[in-house]
């Protein structure tokens, strides 16, 4: 029984070809011009700074109004005021137990009441966990509601919100091991009000550039909410034209990828603005963001130290080091070949296969079982009139193994052939949907069947004997020893060594789902 909602099988898990990984791909190495790795991925002292205040980043001091009377360390006016809880806020003048440009908190009590409480100074994310309270642990003042002493005597009115501090609107995380990447962090940003305020958060880590230059800034980002609209910008300087785009987060982690040209020679700045919610509070993750000089076009994340052999082009994520080789140029021309170099696709996270002589090799792949086991895939066909091999095990001069594959044979149906033990194929042909649409493919043996699932339903099951023989190679896209070219789009490969069940099948799908449809 499959427990706590869709999820990724990994029991019996032996090749696992990932576009959507940020891992998954050895490419060309990233040019990553942030200036250190902690300010790509996240530590305690990287830097990522600042909040933009409501309403007080004017330069200015304001009056808050006449005080009525202090008394229990609450402040009462004579009328409205306008501060709200979580404004920090620094007085101009010391008296009344306030001292002139010192940060406080404040807690709004009522329109016409307040309090003052220390400001926690912390800016690095490690104190933006919640409390059980359900305060942030950097609001801890204001959770056990510890005011500060403060009387009436020369109580200064006169105050000012320094640029850049928290306020009503965000809190940050830091979340460490919560990033895209399993073992990397994550910056959490909270958005804590659904009423009145605003703001953006920006990123303290500035990057240089020179005028003329095309930048490219991708990260990856999820969030509480679906379908939630945030704003990336920068700033380039008073009268410079800045780089600005809007994207939309899901709960999944989706890669991010912008380009922009320079305006000026400048130390720029990054901002994410996410704007109030009427559902109430939620959040947003941030990962590997990583900024990049004439390419237009984002590479995976690596250390700016690092580089990454092309040889194993596809890195295979269950373990066994089964690395797929690309053969015959697969992804010449498509958006995710540059400069000689295959790398990680910016947005859509998947191969694409010209129909012609692209392929993948595996020579070294382990632990395939004979008598059960299972094949997986989400694929895109542009064709497939002829035989169009997805995943072969063995295949043509060997007549042992596997296919996953359509075959013209059988009126271009889609299937799961077992050589030497029968076939499972879809009782529909073309109609069924499968041409240019996304779908999920599985193919399993074992238990004396032969089944082939489609988008997480069972297609078509033959009772038969089901062993395979072993077989030295396993390809992608093509069939040994045949032109049987894939011709469209693929992102996932798994295989298995034991027989995936119904509900199995049906987690994988749905774990998986949101990426491609």
């Amino acid at each position: 029984m499959i427990k706590g909602g869709p999820k990724i099988i990994e029991d019996g898990l032996v090749l696992c070809l990932d576009a959507h990984d940020a891992k998954s791909y050895a490419g060309e190495p990233t040019t990553n011009i942030q200036p250190y790795d902690g300010s790509s991925r996240f530590t305690s002292d990287s830097n990522w700074g600042t909040y933009s205040v409501r309403n007080y980043n004017g330069g200015q001091y304001f009056s808050i109004g006449t005080v009525s009377s202090i008394s229990n360390n609450i402040v009462t006016m004579s009328s409205n005021h306008s501060l709200l809880t979580f404004d920090v806020i620094r007085a101009q003048t010391s008296g009344g137990g306030i001292t002139a440009g010192t940060d406080y908190f404040v807690k709004k009590i009522s329109d016409t009441q307040f309090s003052l409480h220390t400001y926690n100074n912390s800016q690095n994310g490690t104190q933006g966990y919640i409390r059980s309270d359900g305060y942030h642990q950097v609001h801890e003042s204001i959770a056990t509601d510890t005011k500060v002493s403060i009387n009436a005597t020369s109580f200064p009115t006169m105050w000012w919100g320094y640029p850049h501090l928290p306020n009503i609107c965000y809190v940050k995380e830091l979340r460490t091991g919560g990033g895209y990447v399993k073992g990397t962090n994550a910056m959490r940003i909270h958005v804590t009000s659904n009423g009145t305020g605003g703001g953006g958060m920006a990123y303290g880590v500035y990057v240089p550039v020179t005028a003329g230059d095309n930048i490219t800034v991708s990260f990856w980002a999820k969030g509480s909410l679906d379908s939630k609209s945030v704003t990336y910008t920068t700033y380039f300087g008073s009268g410079n034209a800045a780089g600005s785009f809007s994207f939309t987060v899901t709960k999944e982690w989706q890669k991010f990828t912008y380009s922009w040209t320079a305006s000026t020679t400048f130390n720029f700045y990054q901002y994410f603005f996410l704007g109030t919610d009427s559902s109430g509070p939620w959040w947003m993750d941030i990962a590997d963001i990583q900024t990049e000089i004439g390419k237009g076009y984002s590479t995976p994340y690596t250390l700016p130290s690092s580089s990454r052999s092309t040889t194993d082009a596809w890195i295979d994520r269950s373990g066994n080091s089964s690395h797929g080789d690309f053969y015959n140029g697969l992804g010449t021309g498509a958006s995710h070949y540059r400069d000689g170099q295959v790398i990680m696709p910016v947005a859509n996270s998947y191969l694409e296969f010209d129909g012609t002589n692209d392929s993948i090799v595996i020579d070294d792949v382990s632990n395939i079982s004979l008598t059960a086991g299972s094949v997986e895939a989400w694929v895109k066909m542009d064709s497939i009139s002829g035989n169009r091999v997805i995943v072969a095990y063995g295949g043509n001069g060997t007549n042992t193994g596997w296919l996953l594959q359509s075959e013209n044979s059988t009126s271009n149906k889609i299937g799961f052939l077992v050589f030497g033990a029968a076939s499972a194929y879809s009782g529909n042909t073309l109609s069924t949907g499968y041409l240019n649409n996304w779908t999920h493919f599985v193919g399993t043996y074992g238990g004396g069947a032969v089944k082939f699932y489609a988008n997480g339903a069972l297609v078509t099951s033959t009772a038969t004997g089901t062993n395979v023989s072993s077989s030295s190679t396993l390809r992608i896209g093509n069939e040994y020893n045949r032109s049987y070219f894939l011709d469209g789009q693929l992102g996932l490969v798994r295989i298995y060594n034991k027989t995936l069940s119904a509900a199995e099948v049906l987690s994988n799908y749905n774990a998986t789902k949101n990426r491609f449809l």
